[in-house]
């Protein structure tokens, strides 16, 4: 039996695996960071609009989203209503925060329109301005 097939076979799927992309870690900031800090106020804010919305709706979460969040994001105003012309989520941080969303019990739906609300997309590019200065 001839070894060419396996040969050309392993020379295939070493060339496939060069055209693929690595993955690349999403850099975080330090937990000690000022800009760390600022970027888990934001995202609690998020939380707490959303418990509230749920409340008026008279639904509740499917966990604890607000959860380790400090106290004074209760207090900031989130805008967690869904805007008509926003970008789809995408890989990377906008989907890291989706996941994150649903892990804390914002249910689906609500997770669905807070990802295409204004308090989403400035936590995304907080986080990118944040990562730009790091």
């Amino acid at each position: 039996m001839s070894r060419l097939p396996i040969f050309a076979a392993a020379l295939c799927l070493l060339a496939a695996c060069e055209q693929t992309p690595a993955n690349v870690a999403q850099p975080d900031l330090p937990l000690d960071d000022p800009r760390q800090a600022a970027l888990v106020v934001s995202e609690c804010a998020i939380y707490f609009a959303a418990v509230q919305k749920l409340e008026s709706e008279g639904r509740s979460a499917n966990g604890n989203p607000t959860s380790d969040c400090p106290e004074e994001a209760r207090g900031r105003a989130a805008d967690i209503n869904p805007r008509v012309s926003v970008p789809p989520v995408s890989e990377g941080y906008p989907t890291t925060l989706y996941n994150r969303m649903i892990a804390r019990g914002v249910p689906t739906d609500l997770a669905d329109d807070i990802s295409k609300s204004q308090a989403f997309w400035n936590l995304v590019a907080q986080r990118d301005s944040a990562l730009a200065t790091f």
